[in-house]
């Protein structure tokens, strides 16, 4: 829970104004493989990540397609959320799955929404907090869309090692749209 207070201490959150939103959240213990969110459910919540990691899933069941659009760690995009449902209060077409035994912090978004209704300096917080994570999101798909799959593996390795280090290579395979076949190829030619 220390890396989330400083990170709201950091940006001048008062320690009253951090302890009613700590005080309108949960703390849960998520197992390795586990369902936080599931697809075609209305995501109403959003995590911060303070331990282990999760794989953020595109579910279309029609289609039958299975792909891992981003990587959330303790040390790698910590806020979390299903964002196709959070915000137009929808059921989501995503999952957020456990890849390790995970601990997180969790919050309803009408709380939040209360919250930044009610206080400037959190609105400013959680406006910049959205909006890096938006950017964060988009900058995956463009380089998704538009990278080799060496050049993508090579990003990964470079920018971003921790997903590398601590990030099943079935999740790293599904999000680069190959085969762990094909993925075990690369990581001897890289």
């Amino acid at each position: 829970m220390n890396k989330f207070l400083e990170i709201l201490q950091a940006k001048n959150i008062s320690t009253d104004k951090i302890e009613n939103l700590i005080s309108k959240s949960k703390l849960l213990n998520v197992k390795s493989q586990s369902l936080l969110i599931e697809s075609n459910t209305i995501c109403d919540k959003a995590y911060f990540v303070l331990k282990g990691g999760f794989v953020c899933r595109y579910i279309d069941e029609e289609l039958e397609i299975e792909k891992t659009i981003n990587f959330y760690l303790a040390d790698f995009h910590p806020f979390m959320s299903c964002v196709d449902g959070y915000f137009l209060e929808t059921k989501t077409q995503c999952e957020l799955r456990a890849i390790a035994n995970s601990e997180v912090i969790e919050f309803y978004k009408k709380e939040i929404d209360i919250i930044i209704g009610q206080d400037i300096d959190f609105f400013k917080f959680y406006h910049s907090l959205v909006t890096k994570a938006l950017q964060e999101e988009n900058d995956f798909k463009l380089k998704i869309i538009s990278y080799s799959s060496e050049r993508l593996y090579s990003y990964l390795i470079k920018h971003c090692p921790k997903v590398i280090q601590q990030v099943p290579s079935k999740f790293i395979a599904e999000f680069m749209g190959i085969s762990s076949e094909w993925l075990s190829k690369l990581k001897h030619r890289i």
